[in-house]
């Protein structure tokens, strides 16, 4: 019964189950009971045109999968969050060393200390700033799979202004959150209004170049020049780049609803 074999696979696609392996317990499940019907319907003496008729009539595929769905949700919503969380860890790990290499090897070209900008509290910031930023980021693609454009815009930037409410109480010691969101979104919206990656690239190294200018002049930075500050800054951009990239591929690879 091929019409029978088509709808099983339909089904065990549109069941929400979150893995291979679960679509496939699905399947076999669908199969057995479809061989009962079928069988069952032989003795009662019905031929193989009109059993696959029962069979289709029988196994409505939304309603099925619908109720495969609801039965797998708390398991897709873990296996989502496992995703995410490794993924987010990952990209972050990866742009981190993107980013860290490419400063220290503008730091050595301009005469300064590499190791200077791998090691300290400034280091440790930076690292933090980028494990936000790519959070909010990943994370924003994930809520538009789930709820829409619109709406995931609208919650990132409600938790923008519940971290900041949080980052005053804590007496600033949590910008990064801040900043992380800030950054996710304009990434985000970037990416939405800017087909050509070459525009993208230049409006992000030209935003983190402006907001490390703006930092440079409220901020101490003991002997920093205005020109490595910017230099900073500007690779972050190049970085944030690279990870608009592999964030996408972590929100693609989450389990939909």
């Amino acid at each position: 019964m091929h019409g029978a074999d088509a709808l099983i696979e339909r089904i065990a696609a549109s069941s929400g189950a979150p893995s291979r392996r679960r679509r496939a317990e699905i399947a076999r499940e669908l199969r057995a009971h479809v061989e009962d019907l079928a069988e069952s319907a032989r003795r009662q003496g019905f031929g193989e045109r009109e059993i696959e008729r029962m069979v289709l009539a029988r196994f409505e595929p939304r309603r099925f999968a619908a109720n495969f769905a609801w039965v797998y949700r708390w398991e897709r919503s873990l296996a989502r969050l496992a995703i995410f969380g490794t993924g987010t860890v990952a990209t972050a790990a990866a742009v981190s060393t993107v980013i860290f290499a490419m400063q220290a090897g503008a730091a050595a070209v301009s005469g300064g200390s590499p190791l200077a900008v791998l090691t300290g509290r400034h280091a440790a910031i930076e690292a933090a700033d980028i494990l936000a930023t790519v959070a909010a980021y990943t994370g924003l693609l994930c809520v538009e799979n789930l709820f829409g454009r619109v709406r995931a815009m609208a919650m990132l930037m409600s938790l923008s202004i519940v971290l900041a409410g949080a980052f005053a109480l804590a007496g600033g010691r949590a910008a990064f959150l801040v900043l992380g969101c800030i950054n996710g979104i304009f990434l985000r919206s970037l990416q939405q209004s800017l087909l050509s990656g070459k525009f993208r690239l230049a409006a992000g190294i030209a935003y983190f170049g402006l907001f490390g200018a703006m930092l440079f002049a409220v901020l101490p930075h003991s002997s920093a020049s205005l020109a490595s500050w910017l230099m900073s800054w500007s690779i972050m951009g190049v970085g944030y780049h690279l990870m608009t990239f592999i964030g996408r591929e972590v929100s693609e690879r989450l389990p939909q609803s």
